[in-house]
């Protein structure tokens, strides 16, 4: 993620350098160290309100999953495209094969406890990318497909959207190498994880 910030960096600057050379060439004039010092602060404001961006979202997922120190976890469904499409390419809409799996994630767990059994169950729906297009971009496209799986949840499943959580990791957190179409395919996912209260020890 680091190299592709500082790739973006160097983009953005080449361009003001070239445009720069091209200006100079035409009118004979020599650039001065404050006239690139002028031309360079809009670059690093670009730069600093992506980074801020990019924390701020992090932030938010640290936050989300800070409620869930008393839980532990119980369940969990990877969504990808292993057993089947789970959504179109750059799209949101959850397929038929990925609202097939979640039915069946929701029928097991009901038949080991009670769906409705209390506000100490959670539902973490997290989504993630591969490492294609922008970073922003990719954030956005992992919280929309996470809260369409959430939407599904509470919509068609009866899940209390109160014991919710979305969030997004974006391309952040791969678990394939982005160099391969396998690996892409497996950082392409959404996954339902289901936290209940801990039971205390006795003393």
């Amino acid at each position: 993620m680091e190299n592709s910030r500082s790739f973006a960096v160097i983009r953005i600057v080449a361009r003001i350098f070239a445009g720069a050379a091209l200006l100079f060439t035409a009118n004979g004039c020599i650039a001065t160290r404050s006239w690139v010092q002028d031309q360079l602060n809009p670059v690093k404001g670009q730069v600093a309100q992506q980074e801020s961006r990019l924390n701020s979202a992090d932030a938010k997922a640290d936050r989300a999953l800070a409620s869930l120190q008393n839980l532990s976890l119980k369940r969990r469904l990877v969504l990808d495209s292993s057993h089947g499409p789970t959504f179109s390419f750059g799209s949101a809409a959850l397929t038929q094969n990925a609202k097939r799996e979640i039915d069946g994630f929701i029928h097991d767990l009901e038949g080991s406890t009670n769906l409705e059994s209390g506000p100490e169950r959670v539902f973490v729906v997290a989504g993630y990318t591969d490492n294609v297009g922008k970073e922003d971009y990719n954030y956005a496209l992992g919280q929309r497909r996470a809260e369409s799986v959430a939407g599904f949840l509470a919509g068609k499943e009866g899940v209390d959207p109160t014991q919710v959580r979305v969030v997004s990791y974006g391309a952040n957190k791969p678990i394939g190498d982005n160099n391969t179409v396998q690996g892409r395919r497996s950082n392409r996912r959404v996954e339902i994880l289901v936290y209940e209260e801990k039971i205390a020890s006795g003393s």
